[in-house]
């Protein structure tokens, strides 16, 4: 590790992940990260503004127009030696344009060059409601050719997430960049950043129950997928780059292998519809904690995905994974059946301020 301090850039720092991210850097006690600054790639004066106002000088936001932007992107990233990419998911361009520029970064430093970049569990999920696709498998991060067998899904069908996620992989190859690629589940939890605090999946079931009047679940919700309260993945965040930072890695698996899982917990999307449905019922904001089956066409109406194949892939699939790497790496994440209960309370309550607003 370089005794100077590291020069680390973060994408999404307005978002949800990217803001609980900032916030436990900042807050951390590690050496190497203790007085650090972070670079912000953010889009608006006023954000920029906003993060000077919050975090002073231990943030140092970089403006460009919007993730079109490959250009400056690059730019910016050439200036650093550690990426954090936590921007949506779903534009393949933006994330290899942070990977060209660590490149440059690498063939101007000669030294190596890391980058994480956040991608998501519905790569791996199947249809079930529609037959499109069905898988009955779990998934190990150690064990199993997680890249080939988003390859082989690819080729059946280009999923914008999972493309991005394999352009970054493939990029990192080419240009001896050192890529790990964090896969979450259902992300829950109030966030600490400060803009964002909400998460998608939880939130869309939320907004489609108070819609609703009562609780609602694409098919019969039998799906299965994993679940990690948004501190305990941002743990995990810090800890994968402070591997990067102090150990060049050493303990991490890069490139093709190197994409690990963030679940923690379990649940079925009857579980989850069925625990919203009880928390705005006991908020007065329903009046039936009842679930109904709604189709993948009523799902497209009712939630804010706006689709019946997002519908299907995010909430009535099923996606089951094993964090054997993370836990391997020392990740012990701490919210378990209590914090998922409750984050239906607190979702249940930040959807009614927002709607009375």
């Amino acid at each position: 590790m370089s005794s100077s301090q590291p020069k680390i850039l973060l994408t999404g720092a307005t978002g949800y992940i990217g803001g609980n991210i900032l916030t436990h850097l900042i807050d951390s006690d590690a050496p190497a990260l203790k007085n650090a600054t972070i670079t912000c790639l953010v889009r608006g004066e006023d954000r920029i503004q906003q993060l000077n106002d919050a975090y002073g000088s231990r943030v140092k936001p970089e403006l460009f127009k919007d993730l079109d932007d490959t250009e400056r992107s690059t730019e910016v990233a050439s200036q650093h030696d550690y990426i954090i990419n936590t921007t949506l998911g779903f534009h393949p361009e933006s994330a290899a344009a942070l990977v060209h520029g660590l490149a440059k970064r690498k063939q101007s430093t000669g030294k190596d060059v890391f980058m994480i970049h956040t991608s998501g569990t519905s790569n791996l999920a199947d249809q079930p409601i529609s037959g499109e696709y069905l898988e009955d498998r779990e998934f190990d991060d150690e064990k199993d050719d997680i890249y080939g067998y988003e390859k082989m899904r690819n080729e059946k069908f280009a999923y914008p997430q999972r493309t991005s996620e394999l352009g970054v992989i493939d990029a990192s190859v080419e240009t001896g960049v050192k890529t790990v690629v964090i896969m979450s589940p259902t992300i829950y939890g109030v966030g600490s950043g400060h803009f964002n605090k909400s998460s998608i999946q939880v939130p869309s079931v939320v907004q489609a129950t108070l819609k609703a009047g009562h609780g609602v679940v694409p098919g019969e919700g039998k799906g299965i997928w994993d679940n990690v309260h948004v501190e305990d993945l941002a743990d995990l965040y810090k800890l994968v780059l402070l591997n990067m930072i102090e150990k060049d890695g050493a303990d991490l698996p890069f490139g093709k292998r190197g994409i690990i899982f963030s679940g923690s917990a379990r649940h079925t999307w009857g579980e989850l519809a069925k625990g919203v449905a009880e928390a705005a019922y006991e908020a007065g904001k329903i009046q039936s904690s009842e679930v109904k089956s709604v189709t993948l066409d009523e799902g497209a109406e009712i939630f804010p995905q706006g689709s019946k194949l997002r519908v299907e892939l995010s909430l009535s699939s099923n996606s089951r994974t094993n964090s054997t790497i993370a836990k391997k790496l020392g990740w012990k994440p701490t919210r378990g059946a209590d914090a998922w209960k409750e984050g239906f309370r607190e979702e249940v309550k930040a959807m009614s301020e927002k709607q009375s607003q």
